[in-house]
């Protein structure tokens, strides 16, 4: 996977456990709910933060 694939997805994940947690916290949903979409999205982020990430080669450039 490349590393810019895998640096969207643990931003994604990062951010839907930090939300739930907080939508929990404050009763915008049930905390039930909120720990789920917690848990689950961390442990996707915990499977992707030890994917190796694969560098995508640059172009070359042309000098004028």
């Amino acid at each position: 996977m490349s590393k810019s694939t895998l640096n969207t997805l643990t931003t994604i994940f990062g951010l839907a456990a930090g939300a739930a947690t907080f939508l929990g916290n404050i009763g915008a949903i049930n905390r039930t709910i909120a720990g789920t979409i917690g848990g689950l999205a961390t442990a996707a982020l915990g499977y992707l933060v030890q994917q190796p990430a694969v560098e995508q080669p640059q172009a070359p450039t042309t000098q004028k």
